[in-house]
């Protein structure tokens, strides 16, 4: 190995707590991070649900009538 390269491995393991410290707490602001983004998606899903939901509660349903006395009658000389 070159004397750049001892030097570099020496620099590097003098350092390697203090590398692997601020690794863990980036590590640690992903995680935190991405923990809030799924928090806030999840809170936005369930009340756009909730909001759908109580939409739909106000509308009043529609009932029609059919008048099928043409059917019946239809059917029933068929039947006979």
């Amino acid at each position: 190995m070159s004397q750049e390269k001892v030097d570099r491995y020496k620099k590097d393991k003098a350092n390697r707590q203090k590398i692997m410290r601020r690794e863990k707490w980036i590590r640690r602001l992903e995680y935190g991070g991405s923990a809030v983004v799924l928090v806030a998606l999840i809170g936005w899903f369930s009340f756009a649900v909730y909001q759908n939901v109580e939409n739909n509660k106000t509308v009043e349903a529609t009932t029609y009538e059919m008048n099928v006395d043409a059917i019946q009658s239809y059917l029933s000389t068929i039947q006979s």
